[in-house]
Protein backbone atom coordinates (compact mmCIF):
# COMPACT_ATOMS: atom_id res chain seq x y z
CA UNK A 1 0.00 0.00 0.00
CA UNK A 2 1.19 3.59 -1.20
CA UNK A 3 1.74 6.32 1.57
CA UNK A 4 -0.67 9.33 1.39
CA UNK A 5 1.64 12.12 0.72
CA UNK A 6 -0.37 14.75 3.16
CA UNK A 7 0.87 18.40 4.06
CA UNK A 8 2.58 21.36 2.55
CA UNK A 9 3.99 20.10 -0.79
CA UNK A 10 7.47 22.38 -2.21
CA UNK A 11 9.34 22.44 -5.51
CA UNK A 12 12.21 24.93 -5.65
CA UNK A 13 11.25 26.50 -2.44
CA UNK A 14 7.56 27.48 -3.45
CA UNK A 15 4.11 26.13 -2.20
CA UNK A 16 2.98 23.99 -4.84
CA UNK A 17 0.08 22.32 -3.25
CA UNK A 18 -1.41 21.38 0.45
CA UNK A 19 -2.95 18.16 0.53
CA UNK A 20 -4.68 17.06 3.41
CA UNK A 21 -6.63 13.88 4.44
CA UNK A 22 -10.32 16.10 4.43
CA UNK A 23 -9.76 17.19 0.87
CA UNK A 24 -8.27 13.92 -0.21
CA UNK A 25 -10.84 11.90 0.91
CA UNK A 26 -14.06 14.23 0.36
CA UNK A 27 -13.03 15.99 -2.85
CA UNK A 28 -13.91 13.43 -5.30
CA UNK A 29 -17.57 13.61 -3.61
CA UNK A 30 -17.82 17.26 -3.94
CA UNK A 31 -16.46 17.46 -7.54
CA UNK A 32 -19.38 15.23 -8.54
CA UNK A 33 -21.79 17.91 -6.87
CA UNK A 34 -20.04 21.10 -8.86
CA UNK A 35 -17.55 22.06 -5.75
CA UNK A 36 -14.11 21.22 -4.41
CA UNK A 37 -12.06 21.96 -0.82
CA UNK A 38 -8.97 24.72 -2.01
CA UNK A 39 -6.40 26.05 0.04
CA UNK A 40 -6.07 30.10 -0.57
CA UNK A 41 -2.00 30.92 -0.85
CA UNK A 42 -0.33 34.06 -1.04
CA UNK A 43 2.52 35.75 -1.34
CA UNK A 44 3.93 32.17 -0.28
CA UNK A 45 2.04 31.90 2.79
CA UNK A 46 -1.14 29.39 3.73
CA UNK A 47 -4.35 31.37 4.09
CA UNK A 48 -7.58 30.25 4.47
CA UNK A 49 -9.53 27.19 2.99
CA UNK A 50 -12.09 27.27 1.24
CA UNK A 51 -15.00 25.94 -0.86
CA UNK A 52 -14.86 26.55 -4.52
CA UNK A 53 -17.08 26.17 -7.47
CA UNK A 54 -16.32 24.03 -10.40
CA UNK A 55 -17.60 21.95 -13.62
CA UNK A 56 -19.57 18.68 -12.17
CA UNK A 57 -17.65 15.41 -12.79
CA UNK A 58 -19.95 12.55 -13.69
CA UNK A 59 -18.79 10.17 -11.56
CA UNK A 60 -16.61 9.57 -8.07
CA UNK A 61 -13.18 8.15 -8.34
CA UNK A 62 -10.36 8.46 -4.95
CA UNK A 63 -7.20 8.80 -6.56
CA UNK A 64 -4.58 8.63 -4.29
CA UNK A 65 -1.78 9.51 -6.42
CA UNK A 66 0.18 12.75 -6.14
CA UNK A 67 -0.10 14.94 -9.10
CA UNK A 68 2.70 17.86 -8.38
CA UNK A 69 6.25 17.66 -8.56
CA UNK A 70 7.77 18.64 -5.04
CA UNK A 71 10.81 18.38 -3.70
CA UNK A 72 9.58 18.02 -0.08
CA UNK A 73 6.61 18.17 2.17
CA UNK A 74 6.41 20.43 5.79
CA UNK A 75 3.70 17.36 7.43
CA UNK A 76 1.54 20.32 8.87
CA UNK A 77 -2.63 20.26 9.58
CA UNK A 78 -4.10 23.36 8.72
CA UNK A 79 -7.22 24.11 10.58
CA UNK A 80 -10.72 26.09 8.98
Amino acid sequence: MKKLKLGILYKNNKIVNHRSLLKVLINPILRYFGYYIGTEYENERLGKIRLIKQRRTNKIIWDFSNHNEFDFIVKKRIFI
